[in-house]
């Protein structure tokens, strides 16, 4: 089978030279009409297959994980990417930009795939038996998997199938249950034909049909449902990969971890993530991780921060779970072939080739303001802020999950706002730890919880010579904890958090904050001095009861830096507004379609 990418390529070559835009790959009404003789053999339906896939590829040049992750208490969104920032502080409305994409760009997949669906029997003699019934089983999976983000993002929507395609008329919305029994009915079809793992990076199996059923299950507190799925493709011998933190740069992509990634190919279909993410060494710093998420990784003893006596404020990314600085570049250490120094008056810093510190360098990532200039006491040479604002990227850390290295560094040739690299949608983890909750919420704790989720802390640590904290309790309230607490740090930056804390009902406590950005200057102050250490409670709510703190300023200090006043209301944004314009829409053609409460 040829490789998914290429068939990106090759779709969007049909794009222009055919007529097939309007009939596949360009799905935005429901009542386009289908050509007579597209699907009409393997190949056409294979560049329909693509352009169900290709639907995922959303949105403003960031893959859409990050842009939920980033309305979450996970993150900080700097300029308001893509509309992030609007969810963060209340501000979300029913025309905002944000909303109507992600509602428009999964409903035009499921268009697609409904397309495909209805009209693919035609190509039946054309192809081969076994791949027919896979393109279907494939189908039925996308549309799926877009209808579980829909429902879970805004609860009752319309449900379109193949039966609906070539209808002009407007459905209103149906219940988020029915939807959730149908997709899951989907999947368990899909699931019976597929082969049992990719075939090749980008496409769907049947260990991830079921893995989504495990997802869909487990978010709708069917917690039978979610073990017995995970339980499948557990015995299936699926497995972890051996490092953590190298499964999200460009190698990970063939991982047998992974069971769906986002595919992309220089100069057809790219994205923005590295730049967005990357520190100011061949980024822009917009997608940024908070203070919050920093504190909550634990210590190598297996604790949060605030229940280990070994922890020190002072140096507070040391002997820390393997995954925080597998996730995060913090002050300090090595990223993008630089020392990543934050301090306001470090207008210069090294420059790292091989583990060998080579040449300093003016430093973009210093907060100094714009015309002062320093001379760097180690070479002499004076440095100056330019003119440009730095704010040292308002919190003082950079995700490295999913930020091409090689490209923020150059070596790639490639401009990092135009890159390439796979992001991941599912992986085995998920399902480990998917597996352990389900077990944990229905109360069948047995030694399987433990094995899942030590599985995966074993795995963090891999490599760095320290031994796990193995969990060994079998206490309700103890491992439910725990096991959140895994999803959080696990799965950072993987577009998972926000369906989290609304499902556990903890959203109105962690959005109803302010959230902080690291010391400007360092932690000689907050962790030296003054010895406090954040509080953190069985939710993984992190507060600074009587740390100094205050709005960022150009020139920073040593408080927290206070970035923004999130806002949350529970009687409004456990759901995102039903996009105001196919409200209207479904009233001109004599359809009652309601609103989400209070918006």
């Amino acid at each position: 089978m040829k490789r998914i990418k290429y068939l990106i390529a090759s779709c969007l070559l049909v794009i222009a030279y055919s007529s097939c835009e309007d009939e596949v790959l360009n799905l935005e009404d429901p009542g386009t009409p289908n050509s007579a003789s597209f699907f009409s053999t393997e190949a056409e339906l294979e560049v329909a297959l693509v352009g169900i896939y290709e639907q995922l590829n959303y949105v403003n040049a960031t893959p859409f994980p990050q842009l939920l992750d980033h309305t979450t208490d996970l993150a900080f969104s700097r300029g308001n990417v893509a509309g992030t920032a609007t969810v963060t502080t209340g501000g979300l409305t029913s025309t905002d930009d944000l909303i109507n994409g992600f509602w428009s760009s999964f409903y035009s997949g499921i268009q697609r795939s409904n397309s495909l669906l209805a009209n693919m029997e035609r190509a039946r003699e054309n192809t081969n038996p076994t791949r027919f019934v896979e393109i279907r089983g494939e189908a039925l999976f996308l549309r799926s998997l877009f209808y579980s983000y829909l429902v879970e993002l805004y609860g009752d929507v319309p449900f379109h199938d193949e039966n609906t395609v070539n209808s002009e008329e407007a459905l209103p919305r149906i219940s988020k249950s029915e939807i959730v029994a149908q997709i899951i009915s989907d999947l368990e079809e899909a699931a019976d034909v597929l082969p049992l793992n990719p075939v090749e990076a980008g496409r769907t199996s049947a260990n991830t049909a079921n893995a989504l059923i495990a997802r869909i299950a487990l978010y709708n507190e069917d917690y039978t449902l979610a073990a017995e799925k995970a339980q499948l493709v557990m015995d299936s011998g699926a497995s972890l990969a051996d490092d953590y933190e190298s499964l999200f740069a460009a190698g990970g992509i063939n991982s047998p971890e992974v069971l769906l990634s986002l595919q992309y190919v220089t100069g057809v279909k790219v994205h923005g993530l590295s730049v967005r993410q990357g520190s100011r060494f061949g980024g822009w710093c917009q997608l940024v991780p908070a203070q919050q998420t920093v504190d909550t990784y634990e210590t190598v003893n297996g604790l949060p921060i605030d229940e280990d006596p070994a922890f020190d404020p002072a140096n507070p990314f040391e002997n820390r779970d393997p995954r925080l600085k597998a996730s995060i570049a913090v002050p300090g250490e090595v990223w993008s072939g630089h020392i990543i120094e934050t301090h306001s008056d470090s207008l210069a810093t090294w420059k790292v080739e091989n583990g060998v510190k080579t040449e300093r360098v003016y430093n973009p990532n210093s907060s100094n303001p714009a015309g002062v200039s320093i001379v760097d006491p180690i070479s002499g040479q004076e440095f100056s802020s330019g003119g440009a604002n730095r704010f040292v990227s308002f919190t003082g850390y950079f995700w490295k999950k999913f930020s091409d290295e090689p490209t923020l560094k150059g070596e790639t040739g490639l401009w990092s706002g135009a890159a390439e690299h796979p992001v991941i949608l599912m992986r085995y983890a998920e399902v480990l730890l998917t597996y352990a909750e389900a077990k944990i919420e229905s109360g069948d704790i047995d030694s399987s919880v433990l094995d899942a989720i030590n599985a995966v802390r074993e795995r963090a640590y891999n490599g760095s010579g320290i031994p796990y904290p193995a969990i060994t309790t079998t206490d309700q309230a103890e491992l439910r904890r725990i096991i959140r607490r895994e999803r959080k740090v696990e799965l950072a930056d993987e577009g998972l958090r926000l369906f989290d804390i609304r499902r556990w009902r903890i959203a109105e406590k962690l959005m109803n904050t302010i959230q902080f950005g690291s010391p400007a200057n360092g932690f000689s102050k907050i962790g030296g001095d003054l010895g406090l250490i954040p509080s953190i409670d069985q939710d993984d709510f992190v507060t600074y009861p009587g740390a100094p703190s205050q709005p960022r300023v150009e020139k920073g200090n040593l408080d927290y830096r206070e970035l923004e006043e999130r806002i949350f209301n529970p009687a409004r944004d456990y759901l995102w507004p039903i996009p105001d314009a196919e409200i209207q829409a479904a009233a001109s053609n004599g359809v009652e379609m309601s609103q989400n409460p209070n918006y």
